[in-house]
């Protein structure tokens, strides 16, 4: 709390991932074709961490919480008491439990409580929600009543484990304001909320979206179409529950678009550095699969932003945040200004 408070008028690096193996593509990828990619966290998240560590980054681990089962009939305990019945079943993780192995050691695609550990034994790290089944708050189907079953999976499969947790990220950047009631009652006190740009505005999953909209997303990567979405703490203290607003996702390394890597990186450093200038907040995030592939050419991409953090901190007095601790700065200022 020190930290936060003695720090309140400088903006920060916000960073969060989304922590989900195959949980989080089992709907999109079909017959392995991404398991390079998710066979490679097992390389890429502690070195992540390493890097984390070196740089005293703070950071949100979003995590799916079918990861922290031991046994595929934990898992299948955990399911049946969320009712979920999306138009789609494939969307369901339901569907994929046949496919589940045993354990960890015999299935590395679907468990991940040895990632959670070294995540936890890293300092500086929160561990926050990604829903308990990578829940989709959108699509057709689903209810209220079922997501609130989910946070309470959620919640019990953790409970004794880790401190309750307190910041959530919604699937797919699905975010849906009728749940935020449920959120706050299961203990969460902020979120992060999608781009201020109609680009970025929570929609179903479809394969329409995603051949229009995936395009100019990829493009607004590389070229700033839609602005540097640093959000301040000014947008966010009044709020009951705090949205800290993603700014962008770090795009992983795509050998077709080699000859842009600098432009990326330099549109996300563009980013940073009106941030720090203006005392606001830039969020980050990515998952930890996009690192699976490529994955050093990645690492060498995230470190060059840390370095160009430490500058800002040096600079600016640039600070590292995870979600938790910028909703805990909103309710800092809002003691102070009452």
């Amino acid at each position: 709390m020190e930290k936060i408070a003695s720090n309140k008028h400088h903006g920060g690096l916000v960073i969060s991932l989304d922590f989900e193996l195959n949980w989080g593509v089992h709907d999109t990828y079909r017959h392995g074709q991404y398991n390079k990619n998710l066979y490679g966290v097992r390389q890429a998240l502690p070195k992540i961490l390493m890097l984390f560590k070196q740089y005293e980054i703070h950071a949100t681990w979003a995590t799916v919480g079918l990861l922290f089962a031991e046994s595929k009939g934990e898992m299948a305990h955990y399911l049946r008491g969320i009712p979920v019945k999306y138009k789609q079943m494939r969307y369901a993780a339901h569907s994929q439990l046949v496919k589940v192995g045993e354990n960890e050691q015999e299935d590395p695609l679907h468990f991940g409580k040895s990632l959670i550990e070294k995540i936890m034994d890293t300092p500086h790290q929160e561990i926050g929600s990604h829903t308990f089944s990578h829940f989709y708050c959108l699509e057709s189907g689903q209810t209220a009543m079922d997501f609130s079953a989910d946070l309470h999976a959620m919640r019990t499969i953790c409970d004794g484990y880790i401190e309750p947790m307190k910041s959530i990220v919604f699937p797919r950047n699905q975010v849906n304001e009728d749940y935020f009631a449920a959120c706050q009652q299961a203990g969460f006190i902020c979120y992060r909320g999608n781009e201020l740009h109609e680009l970025y505005s929570p929609k179903k999953f479809t394969r329409k979206d995603r051949l229009t909209l995936g395009p100019r997303k990829w493009l607004d990567s590389y070229v700033n179409l839609t602005g540097n979405h640093m959000v301040r703490l000014e947008e966010m203290k009044d709020n009951a529950f705090i949205n800290v607003r993603a700014s962008a996702f770090l795009r992983p390394y795509n050998s077709l678009l080699r000859a842009f890597e600098k432009r990326k990186i330099q549109r996300i450093k563009e980013g940073m550095l009106a941030a720090a200038k203006e005392g606001a907040f830039y969020h980050l995030w990515w998952h930890p699969h996009n690192f699976g592939k490529h994955t050093e050419k990645n690492l060498a991409m995230l470190e060059e932003l840390l370095q160009y953090y430490q500058q800002l901190q040096k600079d600016y007095q640039f600070q590292s945040y995870s979600m938790h601790e910028v909703a805990m700065l909103c309710k800092v200022s809002n003691n102070i200004s009452e």
